[in-house]
């Protein structure tokens, strides 16, 4: 009868105990470290100059990829975020390009068919390269630098230029755990 009763209360305490855990569950998305949010993209500026290669190496060593861009949202929120990072860098590696023999641009880091390419004024130029760059007209004057908004253009893989990386945003569901003496948050990979 005893154990029946403690077999009872410690079933009820499970069944509650989860309730609760439910009950203050929230989900947080996060960046890796110095990566910055912009569009729902966890992206890192790097200005060292690299060509294609050693640029796509670089960003998977940091578990990332170079950029890809998948519409106009997501390419005014870059071009909107470059000013402040790299007023200087009119030209950035992407993850596309047509290497393999194929006629189509991917993106390397989703291996996606490019299917939004916002070309530069007389792009693509089919002789340039097979890899492409996101690419800025400077204007110089005496009141200043200007630059023209980032777009498609094709280059060389073994040219060099600045890169950025792209890595997903990390997911994590924070709970609040009950301890015997204090109440403490924990987040746990979703």
């Amino acid at each position: 009868m005893l154990s029946s009763k403690l077999v009872c209360f410690a079933l009820a305490s499970l069944v509650f105990g989860h309730i609760y855990l439910a009950a203050s569950e929230e989900t947080i998305a996060v960046c890796p470290t110095d990566f910055v949010q912009v569009a729902g993209k966890c992206l890192l500026l790097d200005n060292k100059w690299k060509n294609f290669y050693e640029s796509d190496r670089h960003c998977q060593s940091l578990n990332a990829g170079l950029l890809s861009i998948g519409n106009q949202v997501e390419l005014n929120a870059i071009n909107e975020w470059l000013p402040t990072v790299a007023p200087y860098s009119p030209e950035l590696w992407t993850s596309g390009n047509k290497l393999g023999g194929t006629a189509d641009y991917y993106w390397q880091s989703t291996g996606q068919k490019a299917l939004y390419l916002p070309w530069k004024v007389g792009q693509p130029i089919a002789t340039a390269g097979d890899c492409l760059t996101l690419l800025a007209n400077v204007t110089m004057t005496a009141e200043g630098t200007t630059m023209s908004e980032h777009l498609l253009a094709v280059k060389t893989c073994i040219s060099w230029a600045p890169h950025i990386c792209q890595a997903p945003l990390q997911i994590f569901k924070t709970q609040l755990c009950l301890n015997t003496t204090a109440f403490f948050e924990a987040k746990v990979p979703a």
